[in-house]
């Protein structure tokens, strides 16, 4: 069943609350992947370098003029990424450090 837009501004807008999660992914410049199931997840990236995440495919540090990466995102060091996983299966969500190692903390903040 689709997730109505609104419905998912709201999940990622929302406030933590007792039934949210965390959990964390250390990054290098060689591929991670953790499994996550389907909500609204904050993405927050505590290391000093920009990382990839992408969402049910391998992750890549793109070149420039490069192709499309559908459902890869960059999140610069300090930054924050809102990833929505819909659909009732989880989804492998793979990461990469540009260049040398970061931590992402993935707060789920609502199950949907």
């Amino acid at each position: 069943m689709p997730i109505n837009p609104s419905d998912a501004l709201r999940a990622l807008g929302a406030p933590l609350v007792a039934a949210s999660g965390h959990r964390t992914l250390d990054l290098s410049t060689s591929p991670a992947s953790i499994s996550l199931d389907p909500g609204a997840y904050e993405v927050f990236n505590a290391g000093s370098v920009t990382v990839y995440v992408r969402l049910g495919a391998a992750v890549s540090v793109p070149s420039s003029g490069a192709a499309e990466q559908a459902g890869q995102m960059p999140i610069p060091a300090g930054g924050v990424g809102s990833v929505l996983i819909a659909g009732d299966a989880a989804v492998t969500l793979h990461g990469l450090a540009a260049s040398a190692t970061a931590t992402i903390h993935l707060v789920r903040k609502a199950a949907l």
